[in-house]
């Protein structure tokens, strides 16, 4: 019997190894050379808590009352959060992907789905994602292709849980999180609210992080104890090659780095609070996003895919 998550595959290299299901592409679990985790693995059996490891488009984050303009258009998505009253991350993470068997080798996996024109997103698509392992750790990409006639909005992410190198014995301990330090070198943050986690619609702003809690930007990290977040922060700062360096470290002082490409223009952090009380905070969701939250409204970092167009954004995992 197939899983909930579809079949599982495994590739290795570098002294990495990573599990990736079928169900949303997702990254089920990535082990360092000393076999400790750097993400929260997903157990085998049920269903993927969440978004965890998925692959987020066409769009990412939240879409306000499922509802956008574009192409002269009014498009109205199916609900996903009714509570919140959202389309939530994208059409792809709950689809079976298949997997290119001629593309995919011993260390490196190849994924593809291709969106149809549906209720909402009337647009074609071709969504490819490749996991390659070397002695850098996962670097994980995800490309976009419009094989349509028409353009189509488009924003993509994705949602892996990092923790810092840690063994398996003690991978899935509540309120760890309290212990580390992350660092998320970014200038601004998107302001949203507390309800339903979207920006004002008719005045969104873009803030400075700089005297703010959402400033985590420092040489030596932030201190997690207590704190709580669900938000995007943008500005990346980076290197001469374009890319941007984001960290967890635990209380051993071993860090998971997470290095994001000219193309990731946001991270999306959480800090996975929604378990019970005492049993969340696990790991925390550094979500690297070409665009946050309702962009197909606000068009903040919105991309237009002309047909044949194609859109890339990468990112790399490694200790």
């Amino acid at each position: 019997m197939v899983s909930a998550q579809g079949c599982r595959h495994q590739i290795c290299g570098g002294g990495y190894a990573a599990v990736i299901a079928e169900v949303g592409a997702s990254l089920v679990s990535l082990v360092d050379p000393g076999g400790r985790h750097l993400v929260l693995p997903t157990p085998e059996a049920g269903l993927r808590e969440g978004c965890s490891g998925a692959v987020l488009a066409p769009w990412p984050n939240r879409i306000r009352d499922g509802r956008y303009e574009f192409g002269g258009e009014t498009h109205q998505l199916p609900l996903s959060e009714p509570d919140r009253r959202v389309a939530a991350h994208g059409l792809a993470l709950w689809e079976r992907w298949d997997l290119d068997r001629e593309a995919t080798d011993g260390s490196r996996a190849v994924f593809t789905l291709r969106l149809v024109p549906q209720p909402g997103y009337p647009f074609s698509l071709v969504l490819t994602c490749t996991y390659l392992l070397d002695e850098r750790g996962l670097t994980w990409t995800v490309r976009a292709r419009n094989t349509g006639d028409i353009s189509a909005p488009y924003a993509a992410a994705v949602h892996p849980y990092l923790t810092p190198p840690t063994p398996p014995e003690v991978i899935r301990t509540p309120m760890a999180l309290d212990e580390w330090r992350v660092h998320v070198p970014a200038e601004v943050y998107q302001e949203v609210d507390d309800e339903r986690l979207l920006p004002d619609p008719h005045r969104p702003r873009i803030s400075s992080v700089a005297g703010t809690p959402f400033d985590l930007g420092g040489s030596g990290g932030c201190d997690m104890v207590g704190r709580q977040f669900d938000l995007a922060l943008g500005q990346l700062r980076r290197n001469n090659a374009g890319e941007a360096s984001c960290w967890v470290q635990g209380a051993d002082g071993g860090k998971t780095t997470l290095t994001c490409g000219p193309h990731v223009e946001w991270i999306q952090i959480y800090t996975d609070d929604q378990a019970g009380e005492g049993q969340g905070r696990r790991a925390v969701a550094l979500e690297p996003m070409s665009a946050p939250a309702d962009a197909f409204n606000s068009g903040n970092s919105l991309k237009v895919l002309h047909p044949g167009a194609l859109h890339e954004m990468w990112l790399r995992i490694g200790s």
